[in-house]
């Protein structure tokens, strides 16, 4: 299996690497590397929320040469210019980054199928898949808790096909 190079930007919930290790092998079949924490840059923050892309090109910029992607997570909320906030952002074919900022619950099992979605949305466009009209897929795009709530953890079949061609041009098969 080929590697994913996986960084925290700040400090990551143990947890929540472990559920980014799960996505990474059933999902994508790429095996996790944990690189370490890197310190947020806050550039371009705006008040708490730090600036999605600033924060994932540093992370693309540590890519060990025997990775093909970046994953990073961060407890950090995240923006994009035009956007309040995000969940996350992907450069397709390089990395992302997800952000477990607003997705905290009282209910531990809703966090982290909540967070198993989010890596596995931007994971989906790393390897090249755009978003989703089916509402119930996990590449619709979401902009609020309900839409992340409301989706699957898993594929819809046009896109799961899609992921799977791609996974072969890629040579993971």
């Amino acid at each position: 299996m080929a590697v994913c190079s996986v960084f925290s930007v700040g400090v990551s919930l143990p947890a929540v690497e472990e559920e980014a290790e799960k996505v990474l092998k059933e999902k994508f079949r790429l095996t996790p590397r944990f690189e370490g924490v890197v310190p947020p840059d806050a550039r371009g923050s705006r008040g708490s929320q730090l600036l999605a892309e600033l924060q994932l090109e540093n992370v693309l910029s540590l890519k060990p040469e025997d990775a093909l992607f970046v994953l990073s997570l961060t407890p950090y909320d995240l923006y994009s210019d035009g956007l309040n906030f995000v969940f996350g952002v992907a450069y397709p074919f390089k990395g992302c980054i997800v952000s477990y900022a607003r997705l905290f619950s009282d209910d531990e099992e809703l966090f982290f199928s909540r967070v198993r979605k989010e890596i596995t949305h931007e994971m989906g466009h790393v390897f090249g898949l755009s978003h989703c009209l089916n509402p119930k897929c996990v590449m619709h795009f979401s902009n609020s808790l309900a839409d992340t709530d409301y989706k699957s953890e898993e594929f819809c079949p046009s896109c799961r096909e899609k992921l799977l061609l791609s996974i072969k041009k890629i040579g993971l098969t």
